[in-house]
């Protein structure tokens, strides 16, 4: 009687462990986090890096709820970069290509821009 209720107990830790075991993250997952970036966006008036944070992976584009007039690259893969336009829907020129040697340094444009877009080469 006591063997059983011991196997019973040990079965029940085992399930749970199993149960507990973290699931390994797709590769996909993984290469695309590596190669992320993240930038600090303010819009004219509001201080450089004082701004929204955005995460981005590689191929996102997306418009600013307003003109913005700073950026600080925060984080960036290598041979990657952040292209700002002056329109919506990566419109209009492009005034700005922001890689990795530009990360942690201010960036101002004396207009606005209205969308961005993340590339890896």
């Amino acid at each position: 009687m006591k063997l059983s209720s011991t196997f019973i107990a040990l079965s029940a830790l085992a399930s749970r462990l199993v149960l507990a075991a973290p699931i390994a993250e797709p590769v996909n997952d993984l290469v695309a986090r590596a190669s992320a970036t993240q930038f600090i966006v303010s819009p004219p008036g509001v201080s450089c890096g004082s701004g929204t944070l955005i995460t981005a992976n590689p191929g996102n584009k997306g418009n600013f709820s307003s003109g913005q007039a700073t950026i600080v690259v925060t984080q960036a893969a290598g041979n990657c970069h952040v292209s700002l336009y002056t329109g919506s829907n990566q419109s209009g020129s492009i005034t700005e290509r922001l890689n990795t040697d530009t990360t942690g340094t201010c960036v101002t444009t004396s207009g606005t821009w209205l969308s961005y877009g993340y590339y890896c080469d």
